[in-house]
């Protein structure tokens, strides 16, 4: 697989967006999102998506420098009004938003309304972690991302409804938690069958009901299904996703068996210093970490690690030798380019 420096990387997919009419500000902050989840290994969020934007703004369903608005809000909640601009810009400007309103109210619930795709939840709760503050996280999908089976159903019902939160740390990452409350996102079983693997067995039913370790039984036609995680105990994922479902979706309006573009992303954040001094927090969140990784590794684990632990060496170790992209995914993503009038024009090393 080719591997780019990530600036280079970040550079390119900049100048595709621009190219779709987004300004520089917008193209840069998405360019920046894709960028970074590849930098943490997610890569089912990262350049991979840019084919999907490029398609969404030709169709319509992102408007590149549409007006994001604050419509409704109180000293410590808002309704984001996105206009079907990025996404990933939409929730951005969601969470500066709840971070200002924590820290001069000690807390914050902000809420979304015509949100493109938001990409990966983990990079604002990182964004709020970083400057001290506790963050809460989730991000529901409409009719169009019904692919995950509600508990003891057999039919799709809602969607991969990731959910995040994450605290600040003084040991060099923060803990971060992002998570689906499927048995895996749909962008994950989108790459193993770009990169021709196989998914472990607990993902995905085929369309007849079977288990299936082939990505292309969930796309069909006809299509399969995701499980919730868990196994016999996917209650609760299913429990978790409902959670997701009426806090990015009810809450802000959405009637769930509509079927309109985007996601339905919700913020919670808190002024740490409002409950605990920061410092005294700090402490205890370093005998935290001390007590936790003191527990002897299981035979096939290295060793205990946090959330958010793996992506910050993954981010370290591709910031050093750069970020492989699966071929099949690159030729896409140059046709995308392409399609806009943009090329490749850096020269990538074999890694």
């Amino acid at each position: 697989m080719p591997t780019f420096a990530p600036d280079s990387l970040r550079q390119f997919t900049q100048k595709v967006f621009e190219a779709c009419g987004a300004p520089t500000s917008e193209a840069a902050t998405v360019a920046d999102h894709l960028v970074k989840a590849n930098l943490a290994g997610v890569d089912s969020h990262g350049v991979m998506r840019i084919p999907q934007y490029v398609r969404e703004i030709k169709e319509g369903g992102i408007i590149p420098g549409a007006p994001i608005n604050v419509s409704r809000e109180t000293m410590t909640t808002a309704i984001v009004d996105g206009g079907w601009n990025f996404g990933l810009v939409v929730a951005q400007r969601a969470m500066e938003v709840a971070m200002e309103k924590a820290r001069q109210h000690h807390t914050a619930f902000v809420i979304t309304r015509r949100c493109g795709h938001a990409g990966r939840l983990g990079h604002y709760i990182e964004i709020a972690a970083d400057r001290g503050f506790f963050a809460f996280g989730v991000c529901n999908s409409p009719r169009h991302g019904h692919f995950v089976l509600p508990f003891g159903g057999r039919a799709p019902r809602l969607a991969t409804n990731p959910l995040s939160f994450g605290f600040p740390t003084d040991f060099g990452h923060p803990i971060v938690a992002d998570f689906s409350t499927s048995a895996a996102p749909e962008g994950k079983i989108r790459l193993h069958r770009d990169q021709n693997k196989k998914l472990p067995p607990d993902w995905i039913l085929d369309h007849d009901g079977r288990p299936s370790t082939n990505p292309n039984d969930f796309y069909g036609p006809p299509m399969g299904a995701i499980l919730p995680f868990g196994g016999p105990a996917g209650y609760r994922s299913y429990a978790l996703a409902l959670l997701v479902e009426i806090l990015g979706g009810t809450l802000a309006g959405q009637h769930i068996t509509v079927d309109e573009p985007g996601n339905g992303v919700t913020f919670m954040v808190l002024d740490i210093s409002a409950f605990i001094p920061q410092t005294e927090f700090l402490d205890r969140i370093r005998e935290l970490r001390s007590y936790v990784k003191s527990s002897p590794p299981a035979e096939d684990q290295g060793e205990v690690m946090l959330p958010g632990e793996l992506e910050s060496r993954t981010r370290q170790a591709r910031e050093r030798l750069g970020i492989m992209v699966n071929d099949e995914v690159w030729e896409q993503t140059l046709d995308a380019a392409r399609s806009v009038g943009v090329e490749w024009p850096i020269q990538s090393t074999e890694g």
